[in-house]
């Protein structure tokens, strides 16, 4: 079997394993910890590898740093996409005017083929680092929203929501919903504080990056929007037991290919809502008040 067809299978198992043993949400804790840009698929290899890594970078990036790689490190490996350009000979004369825009030379007619490779690279966590003799300590932790109360990131969100968010006595264990139709958020007037800001940040995933047909991806839809909950919720240091994976172990399980294609929308959706918090107006208001 090809390299790289062993390496998605290898992929596969390791996100079928995580999930088997109901490490999600610690997974997902990572995505936030490992504070690197990389794609939801290499945060797996990294999770799969060293669940405790915290800080991930290669070693020219952690040189940058001021900091070296220990001897004998426990070795990550990643893989890096790389673009490629080759040119490929086709016997016999060719239409040159036609929409494959291919060119002519003296051993006939010249195919350019563009495409993405990977490549397998090493990566090391902080904790197999030291600081370098004469280097100062360089920050490398992002900022993040210091909220003195859950009431704040509610308000926070209040201002960023795009619909009326109301708060109504609802019957039954619905904690909230979000309502396409009527345009608005209802959350249960029982509610602690801290249980509506959770199921505010649940509901406003509905509201500004769900597009999965409720009726018929409802466990895509479902999963995606707590996933991304729960990365925003925890980026945030906000509590996050209340957010709920027990439907997802029956479902990825069997359908683990859907799930991997779930992956990198749920990173990109977290990055962009957790930018959309940090940049509020409103936010940068009441801290500074």
């Amino acid at each position: 079997m090809p390299r790289n067809k062993v390496n998605y299978a290898k992929l596969l198992e390791g996100v079928q394993n995580v999930i088997k043993r109901g490490d999600y949400p610690k997974f997902l804790s990572m995505v936030n910890k490992i504070k690197n840009n990389y794609s939801f698929r290499n945060t797996v290899l990294v999770y799969v590898q060293n669940p405790n890594a915290t800080i991930v970078k290669g070693f020219c990036d952690w040189n940058k740093l001021g900091r070296g790689v220990k001897k004998n490190p426990k070795t990550i490996f990643i893989y890096t996409p790389i673009k490629y350009k080759k040119q490929k000979a086709i016997e016999g004369q060719q239409n040159v005017n036609g929409k494959e825009e291919k060119e002519r030379n003296a051993s006939g007619t010249i195919e350019v083929i563009e495409g993405i490779s990977y490549k397998r690279v090493a990566v090391y966590d902080i904790g197999d680092t030291y600081i370098k003799k004469g280097n100062k300590r360089i920050p490398i932790l992002d900022d993040i929203l210091e909220n003195n109360t859950t009431e704040e990131l509610y308000n926070t969100l209040l201002e960023i929501s795009p619909v009326p968010v109301k708060t109504e006595e609802i019957n039954g264990i619905q904690k909230g919903y979000y309502s396409k139709k009527n345009q608005k958020i209802v959350l249960k007037e029982s509610l602690s504080q801290d249980d509506k800001t959770a199921v505010l940040i649940h509901e406003l995933c509905h509201c500004l990056y769900d597009d999965f047909v409720y009726k018929t991806d409802r466990n895509k839809s479902e999963i995606f929007v707590e996933s991304v909950a729960f990365l925003v919720a925890d980026y945030f240091g906000f509590d996050t037991s209340l957010c709920s994976f027990s439907y997802i172990t029956n479902w990825a399980e069997d359908n683990i290919k859907e799930f991997m294609s779930l992956s990198n929308k749920i990173k990109e959706t977290a990055d962009e809502f957790i930018e959309l918090i940090k940049n509020s107006k409103y936010k940068q208001e009441v801290i500074s008040a």
